[in-house]
């Protein structure tokens, strides 16, 4: 008998690769059962909704950037060492964002032509995604200045995951993201810290 947890994690698993590759709307439940090796029926002792599995899916790619992103964060480190963690993480998945596009953002921009609870769960994430560059620009920036850093990155790095897919070139998102280092340079002196910060 397998383990119920893992099969959950299975479960989460293909739904989030359908997601990403086929999108919300376009994935069934039959599909995700599929793809996890389950009948219909039995998806459904796991999530009884569709909904329910996107929040999953979303609870999991959550979990799984702030791992990325947060974990390894220590205490009193600069904001170009934060922010240049997150331009790593870019840089590592540039063959997957040249394929599908960016998995979190195509979800908010499908989600959020429905509305509603669909497309405010779908935001989150690249909200706090948002809230994360903010919070480090604000080490060295005010708190407006730092806002529109967070922006200009955030949009740079979603820009480029839409056009490496739309040229299935993950040579786009490495550019993009060098060309990101190189603004962080006039933005994020080293050794720079706001004063009072």
């Amino acid at each position: 008998m397998s383990d119920p947890s893992s099969t959950r994690e299975r479960v989460v698993a293909a739904a989030a690769h359908l997601f990403a590759t086929r999108g919300f709307a376009a994935t069934s439940i039959a599909d995700v059962a599929q793809a996890s090796g389950l009948l219909k029926g039995n998806l459904a002792y796991y999530f009884k909704t569709k909904q329910d599995l996107l929040g999953a899916v979303l609870d999991a790619r959550a979990t799984a950037l702030w791992e990325a992103l947060v974990a390894p964060a220590q205490e009193d480190e600069d904001a170009r060492t934060t922010v240049c963690r997150l331009l790593d993480h870019v840089e590592s998945t540039a063959a997957e964002l040249a394929q599908f596009g960016c998995p979190v953002g195509s979800l908010a921009i499908e989600l959020g032509k429905v509305g509603g609870d669909l497309h405010a769960r779908s935001a989150c994430l690249l909200l706090r995604l948002e809230s994360y560059l903010r919070e480090a620009f604000a080490h060295v920036l005010t708190p407006a200045q730092a806002q529109l850093a967070a922006e200009h990155l955030l949009s740079r790095l979603q820009g480029a995951a839409v056009v490496a897919q739309a040229r299935r070139d993950p040579a786009v998102v490495r550019r993009q993201v060098d060309e990101a280092r190189a603004w962080l340079d006039t933005v994020l002196p080293l050794g720079k810290r706001r004063p009072g910060a």
